[in-house]
């Protein structure tokens, strides 16, 4: 957007950049721990369920421990969704083979009845959207990595298994357990919560780049710039949504975030459709790896569009208020501190301090390419 009117495009990169900051990625991991806690306390736990006191405090728990393995190590990190990403591929699997062979012995009476009782609302099969394009928002992803793969071309579609969120289950999940596991049904939830928990780590391993990049361009504060001299890791910004993930896990609970996450999300996804046209006639001879019919984006911009105007009609709530006033405060922070450059020396003596205190050094990020 920025290629049709500079200014504007450079209010719209700080205010995704503060988006992604302080909404979009520390929810997301929290929505994670949290799905990781609910199933992994069902799986050990008797048929009454876990108290939410206890799946918060593991969930804030594991956040912490995801947090350091990034910060201490970026082939920690990665070999920790390696593993991660085979629980996922064995629990695919099993569902899928599970479900195939009941369908076989006859038990198909759901799939006459499937929809019955639902909702044909318009404006409130939204809600229901957002929970399922949620659990396929990896695609959003993949270029915060760019940089740091050897060949991008080849291994983007690798990474992309580990970054995809995980759709959080209902009750059912275990009543089909049970119908189709029998006694072993009690690995089910614990399969699905090691699943989501490999999100979560790998959306603390991108966001960590997501903050870097943003604070070389000057929207968010020189430290997070920065990487630890050994370990080569984002350790300011890895700290930074570590404690923004605790605070969201505290107050919230899962579908309430997902609401709150896919409203703003779905906002930037629909100017990121509208750049895209923008660059097809500001930029007609860029290299495009991929290249995307007109009508196609079109349609994305329309769906963009209801996606973030029917849910706020349909079920209004109060996390929408929140987000919208997260984001006007954004932009009482870019008029102070981007374009009118108001540098504070408190905030210059805390980086300086954090700098020597962690060993740190600004990355050599290429934000001109």
């Amino acid at each position: 957007i920025g290629s049709v009117h500079l200014r504007t495009g450079d209010i719209l990169a700080f205010v995704f950049n503060w988006a992604n900051t302080f909404i979009l990625e520390p929810s997301s991991v929290a929505i994670l721990s949290l799905t990781f806690s609910t199933y992994f306390l069902s799986g050990i736990m008797d048929s009454c369920g876990p108290p939410i006191e206890l799946v918060k405090m593991l969930a804030i728990f594991v956040v912490g421990v995801l947090g350091t393995v990034n910060g201490i190590s970026v082939t920690a990190a990665n070999r920790l969704n390696i593993a991660f990403v085979v629980c996922k591929t064995v629990t695919i699997l099993v569902i899928t083979i599970g479900g195939l062979v009941r369908i076989g012995q006859g038990y198909t009476q759901t799939l006459k009845s499937g929809f019955d009782g639902t909702a044909n609302n318009p404006l409130s099969i939204s809600l229901a959207f957002y929970s399922g394009l949620w659990a396929y928002s990896g695609w959003a992803s993949l270029n915060s990595v760019t940089e740091e793969l050897k060949n991008p071309k080849r291994n983007k579609l690798g990474f992309k298994g580990l970054t995809n969120s995980e759709v959080v289950l209902n009750a059912e999940a275990s009543t089909w357990g049970e119908a189709v596991l029998g006694p072993v049904v009690r690995l089910l939830p614990i399969l699905i919560s090691f699943s989501a928990l490999g999100s979560a780590n790998a959306t603390i391993y991108t966001s960590g780049r997501y903050f870097m990049v943003g604070a070389r361009y000057g929207y968010l504060p020189e430290i997070f710039s920065c990487i630890q001299k050994q370990r080569l890791t984002p350790l300011p910004s890895i700290i930074l949504i570590t404690i923004l993930t605790i605070i969201y896990c505290i107050p919230s609970n899962i579908g309430n975030l997902i609401d709150f996450f896919s409203f703003v999300a779905w906002v930037f996804f629909g100017l990121t459709f509208v750049a895209t046209i923008c660059c097809k006639f500001t930029k007609p001879k860029a290299f495009r790896v991929i290249k995307v019919p007109i009508p196609i984006i079109i349609f994305m911009i329309l769906v963009a569009i209801y996606l973030v105007i029917a849910p706020v009609i349909s079920s209004p709530n109060v996390g929408y208020l929140i987000a919208v006033i997260i984001l006007l405060v954004g932009l009482i922070f870019y008029y102070l501190f981007v374009f009118r450059k108001i540098q504070l020396n408190l905030m210059k003596k805390i980086n300086m301090f954090f700098q020597e205190f962690f060993d740190l050094t600004i990355a050599a990020v290429n934000i001109e390419a």
